[in-house]
């Protein structure tokens, strides 16, 4: 065996290694652009996508904004507003609303919310959620009235004259 045989051999195995780890270098160079671009492709069509549902929003708006406004849903004055059935639980409080509706109106209380309890008006609250709070820790399992004043008011269509299952209507007497 010569001498340099040894040498030899290692050598050729740092020169196999170098180009080994060179090129486990160069492909993972290679994989990390692949993922970059395939990182901003994905960002791109994201971006693409964003923008295309904000132009169809906008051409939507647009849309809408171009029709001329649907017809305004039907309102009834406060003036003609209907009496209560005598049965309601309600009746009482009705009747009080719509006598003196006018007289909140000028008051200067459109919008705000009024309680009534029996022939008696409570008070009026800015929202719906303060007369109601207020209904319920005076009335605590009592009926009571929480309605916002306006001078008019939608007209609401119900298409079946029984709201609850377990109450009675006058077409489903309770068992």
């Amino acid at each position: 065996m010569d001498k340099n045989e040894p040498g030899l051999v290692e050598q050729l195995h740092r020169e196999a290694l170098q180009a080994h780890w060179k090129q486990k270098s160069k492909e993972r160079a290679m994989v990390e652009t692949m993922f970059r671009e395939a990182r901003e492709r994905q960002r791109q069509e994201e971006e693409h996508g964003r923008a295309l549902v904000e132009s169809t929003h906008r051409a939507a708006l647009q849309q809408r904004q171009d029709r001329p406004s649907l017809v305004e849903p039907p309102t009834i004055h406060y003036t003609e507003l209907p009496e209560a059935k005598p049965d309601s639980p309600l009746f009482r409080e009705w009747e009080i609303y719509r006598q003196q509706a006018a007289r909140l109106l000028a008051e200067g209380n459109a919008g705000r919310h009024v309680l009534i309890k029996g022939a008696q008006i409570i008070g009026v609250w800015d929202t719906h959620d303060e007369a109601a709070a207020a209904g319920y820790q005076r009335f605590l399992g009592q009926p009571f009235l929480v309605h916002q004043i306006q001078e008019s008011e939608r007209v609401l269509r119900c298409v079946t004259e029984r709201l609850c299952r377990n109450l009675p209507s006058p077409s489903h007497p309770a068992n």
